[in-house]
């Protein structure tokens, strides 16, 4: 789907539901992705970010700039950037994040957590190579493992395993 496609189909949603147009360019991008992969909106879940250790000014910043602090999370349903068949293993982690928030990496293994608590790695195999962008300065960069914190990381696992 095109920019402009997506920019009138957002528009059009705005008119229709009153959303802002970051709301609505958001469910216009995951209804087209749904249809894409052939899945139906009842068998894709979405799972929050847990990011009740971010500090204040931090929760502040993201609510003024996306208008909640839930903006990150996982979906999952039958188009993922991680094919289910290359994950390995997802387990609850006891990885120590030394106080840290946010993305990192090194050497494969990722970190994305807004919380040092629910946390949940995916083994991945073969590694995947993101394309090369802004957020990653446009260098290759290897996932082999990911360590993300989840406010249902229970319901997170089974939804990867497949017993949902």
């Amino acid at each position: 789907m095109t920019h402009d496609k997506i920019k009138a189909a957002a528009r059009k949603r705005m008119a229709e539901t009153g959303e802002s147009y970051a709301t609505a360019r958001r469910e216009v991008i995951k209804n087209y992705q749904q249809a894409a992969a052939g899945a139906s909106p009842a068998s894709t879940r979405w799972f929050a970010l847990d990011d009740s250790d971010i500090g204040r000014v931090t929760r502040w910043l993201d609510r003024a700039q996306h208008g909640s602090s839930r903006y990150g999370g996982v979906e999952v349903g039958f188009r993922l950037d991680i094919p289910r068949g290359s994950v390995r293993s997802a387990t609850h982690s006891d990885r120590q994040t030394r106080g840290t928030i946010g993305t990192h990496s090194s050497r494969g293994d990722w970190l994305v957590n807004g919380s040092h608590s629910g946390l949940v790695e995916l083994v991945i195999e073969p590694p995947i190579y993101p394309p090369r962008q802004p957020d990653t300065l446009f260098l290759k960069m290897k996932v082999s493992s990911l360590t993300i914190s989840l406010v249902d990381s229970d319901g997170f696992i089974a939804a990867v395993k497949g017993d949902t």
